[in-house]
């Protein structure tokens, strides 16, 4: 096998080894946990409460199935500026509490007729 050739390259951890892909998820989480911390630096919030605030974000497939709708609908709704989300880069994301206050507003109530 040619040593250009590298379709499942392991990469060797403590733990044992892994394959690029894991290896890419497990630098994209810390990257990912690295930026928010510095994000949270920014506006003065610190420790665990960096983390756990931005650490809930989740993608539209996620939201979809909360909401019962497809995520393309989903997606539309944030392009258009009708859905509260986060863009990240080229990556939208929303906050599942954000979803819900975001229901809660939009609710409408039935039309209750008062009859004499």
């Amino acid at each position: 096998m040619s040593p250009l050739r590298t379709t499942r390259q392991h990469a060797t951890t403590e733990s044992g080894s892994m394959t690029g892909a894991e290896e890419r998820r497990r630098v994209g989480a810390r990257a990912f946990a690295g930026a928010a911390r510095l994000f949270a630096k920014a506006r003065g919030v610190t420790g665990e409460q960096a983390i756990g605030r931005y650490a809930s974000l989740i993608d539209a497939r996620a939201a979809s199935r909360i909401l019962g709708v497809p995520h393309t609908w989903l997606l539309a709704q944030a392009r258009a500026g009708k859905i509260p989300h986060h863009r990240l880069g080229h990556y939208v994301r929303f906050s599942p509490e954000d979803l819900r206050r975001w229901l809660e507003e939009t609710r409408i109530e039935p039309n209750r007729r008062v009859t004499p």
